[in-house]
């Protein structure tokens, strides 16, 4: 999983998704996904879109209908002409679980078809999946990922909606894996964030509430994207102290790479994986533009697991000297030197 620079920001939901796009969001409550969801399914409705809507815990399909009521007064009048069809989990995961993968990504896939093929503009479609436990986790992931590459190039549009109580740490980094880009709040405003560095993505078009920031941008920017969902969960384990760093293109990407493996190490075995565990991010330039960023984690117990965790190994920048990592009984430092560019554009 890596995390790009590249990043689509508005501050309705309206308009923020593309075709193609398989999001995963991380919810709390029912209140969480009726923000989401409600919002995502009208915008689809009257841009004349097919939605399938898999509702399950804490928001069932009577929830479901009646916030879509309150929202659209001809609600019921697409319903009925079947523009939108709402399930409950048994009734849809129960059918495609005795099917293969395959079988489950080429039925979504004619289901658009059939949509097109009716005057819709595409499908637009969400899934709950507070139904998984440990038995069914780890089939669910690699339908995820089949569907990740099987849609981005679809008229679709599909959004996979988490509950955080229900996932650890290293749960997130699994569902964020099987998804191109992931779904997050932060100041009042949505941001869609690349999870991935494989996947090609056009800047959006001129006129739209969205925008894309293609090369390069502010350190703390760079570093939120990547925590973006755990912030959201712990926002009292997770401290960043620095002031404005503007990076170039090279670097940003250098250091979104980076900063990507300490986030994922971090989650697996670190600061993010125990609820005693907490993260400190500081960075700092000297008068000569030297960067200083400090990565600590603290409050990990048993803190034996040095031979498993990457933190600085595939992604450190070119020199040895550049970086320092240091392990005591309670956690870990990891600090990085690099002179920034002078052209940061």
């Amino acid at each position: 999983m890596f995390c790009s620079h590249r990043i689509r920001s508005a501050a309705r939901l309206d308009g923020l998704l593309q075709w193609g796009d398989h999001v995963c969001h991380f919810f709390r409550s029912a209140t969480d996904l009726g923000e989401v969801l409600v919002p995502y399914f009208k915008v689809g409705l009257e841009r004349g879109e097919f939605c399938i809507w898999v509702t399950s815990r804490p928001y069932g399909k009577d929830r479901a209908a009646s916030e879509m009521r309150a929202a659209m007064s001809d609600f019921d009048r697409r319903i009925a002409a079947g523009q939108i069809q709402i399930f409950d989990q048994d009734e849809l995961y129960a059918k495609l679980a005795r099917m293969s993968t395959a079988d489950q990504v080429r039925l979504w896939l004619s289901q658009t078809d059939e949509a097109v093929a009716l005057g819709y503009a595409g499908l637009r479609g969400t899934g709950n999946a507070s139904f998984l436990d440990e038995s069914t986790w780890k089939d669910f992931q690699v339908y995820e990922r089949a569907v990740d590459a099987a849609f981005k190039d679809q008229r679709m549009i599909v959004l996979c909606s988490y509950c955080m109580d229900d996932c650890s740490a290293d749960a997130v980094v699994d569902v964020r894996q099987s998804h191109a880009l992931s779904l997050a709040k932060r100041d009042n405003r949505w941001d869609v964030i690349e999870t991935r560095s494989d996947r090609q993505s056009s800047p959006v078009g001129q006129g739209s509430p969205a925008s894309w920031a293609w090369v390069g941008r502010e350190l703390r920017a760079i570093i939120e994207d990547q925590l973006a969902i755990y912030m959201e969960a712990y926002p009292k384990r997770i401290t960043l102290k620095g002031g404005q760093v503007r990076l170039s293109g090279p670097q940003a990407t250098k250091l979104a790479f980076l900063i990507n493996e300490l986030v994922i190490d971090a989650a697996k075995y670190g600061a993010l994986a125990s609820i005693q565990g907490k993260l400190a991010v500081q960075w700092r330039v000297n008068g000569s533009r030297r960067l200083r960023i400090t990565w600590t984690e603290c409050g990990i117990p048993r803190f034996g697991i040095t031979n498993k965790r990457r933190l600085g190994t595939e992604l450190r920048p070119d020199t040895e000297r550049d970086c320092v990592r240091t392990f005591d009984n309670t956690g870990t430092a990891f600090t990085v030197e690099l002179d920034l560019d002078m052209d940061r554009r």
